[in-house]
């Protein structure tokens, strides 16, 4: 009986130690990948001075508006508060559905939308405001 406990207990053990690196593995993967790419994209939140400024810009402005890159959300969201239909475009999975929180939380979500996408594969023809805020690599 003995032998018996201690094999379920080094099962149960070997369980959660994998189970923990699957989740570790999950939430920290998107975070790396991107240092790993030929041209690295680290996120890069913007500052509140930054926001205001890209708001500034959009002033007497009216139509779509994308953020490449977009991020935690931040410039989609306060665009949508300002009457844009906003859209932003983020390679982090768990950004963009941090940003749909976001957006859903500060009541804005009938006025963005956030794409899992890579920037590089997508046409931005179609909006009349684009931002970009990013590292120099990006732009």
């Amino acid at each position: 009986e003995g032998g018996s406990r201690r094999r379920r207990w080094g099962l149960l053990v070997t369980a959660g130690v994998s189970g923990t690196l699957v989740a570790l593995y999950a939430v920290v993967t998107p975070f790396v990948t991107p240092a790993l790419r030929k041209v690295c994209l680290p996120f890069v939140p913007a500052t509140s001075s930054q926001i205001k400024n890209v708001l500034k810009m959009l002033e007497n402005r009216s139509g779509s508006l994308v953020d490449i890159g977009s991020g935690d959300g931040r410039i989609v969201i306060a665009a949508a508060k300002r009457g844009f239909k906003a859209v932003g475009y983020e390679l982090n999975p768990w950004l963009v559905w941090y940003s749909r929180y976001r957006a859903w939380r500060d009541g804005v979500h009938q006025n963005t939308k956030f794409y899992i996408s890579d920037l590089w594969k997508v046409s931005f023809s179609h909006y009349a405001n684009v931002v970009v805020f990013g590292v120099p690599q990006m732009v």
